[in-house]
């Protein structure tokens, strides 16, 4: 017994380190914002909307790809996962192989493949370089799939007796099951999409469509005033996302 409480001890002294060490850089990076010349001020808010007149275009590109590359993932995802789960087909576990296997490739490996692609299609420079290849992500397929073997399949197999749409038995049936999945796959894809650097670096030319991510990525072409407090509202849409969905995220992702 004694030995199982320090064994406790330590794993919450280790996730209490973890947590702090997590914690500075945001807490720094906060109060370096209301910080100019060793003293408190809003001057760097102050510039920042009214002078950082980009801010403005980079944080609403960042909305439009997050928003729809979110919403169009999860679209596509579902009925994707519900394929893999009741459908009949020769070479579905293959199939479902190669997913897992694009979910792991690094970031780097797909970068030229998409290039290419988006060349051909002459669609670089154009905010569909950004929403297109990420539709379809690997990820959200394999986690809602994973979350479809929990369900309840004598229900769906009532369903199918009733009716040949797989739209009416995926939105009466496999909808309500897996709410709060939805809702963590869609947290997990906005988190991913808010956060692109590479691809709107490569695929962008026009600062016009770039995000806001790459404020910080080109920081040297700003003001530095406006970095911390940019910084700020850029985690701002991130934080309140996981307050409004935090329930779903814990239960979504307990596969």
């Amino acid at each position: 017994m004694r030995k199982k409480a320090i064994c406790k001890w330590l794993l919450f002294g280790g996730l209490l380190l973890g947590g702090i060490l997590f914690l500075v850089p945001v807490l720094l990076t906060v109060i370096g914002s209301f910080l100019l010349k060793g003293e408190l001020s809003l001057q760097g808010y102050l510039i920042l909307f009214r002078e950082c007149f980009p801010f403005y275009r980079m944080f609403w590109n960042s909305v439009l790809y997050s928003v729809s590359i979110t919403v169009g993932t999860v679209l596509i995802s579902i009925p994707a996962a519900y394929a893999f789960k009741f459908a009949q087909f020769r070479g579905k576990n293959v199939l479902y192989i190669i997913y897992i296997i694009l979910m792991l490739m690094p970031l780097q490996v797909m970068i030229l493949p998409n290039y290419i692609g988006l060349r051909d299609m002459k669609l670089l420079n154009t905010p569909f370089a950004i929403i297109l290849p990420l539709l379809f992500s690997p990820l959200a397929v394999v986690v809602l799939h994973q979350y479809l073997r929990e369900c309840d399949v004598q229900v769906v197999e009532a369903a199918r007796l009733e009716t040949n749409s797989c739209l009416l038995v995926i939105r009466h049936c496999i909808l309500p099951q897996i709410k709060v999945c939805i809702f963590a796959v869609g947290l997990l894809v906005f988190a991913e999409t808010w956060n692109l650097v590479e691809q709107p670096l490569l695929y962008l030319d026009e600062d016009k469509w770039r995000n806001l991510s790459l404020l910080f990525s080109e920081a040297d072409r700003y003001q530095a005033e406006v970095i911390l407090p940019a910084a700020v509202l850029f985690m701002v849409p991130m934080l309140l996302w996981y307050l409004l969905f935090r329930e779903e995220l814990q239960k979504g992702l307990k596969l």
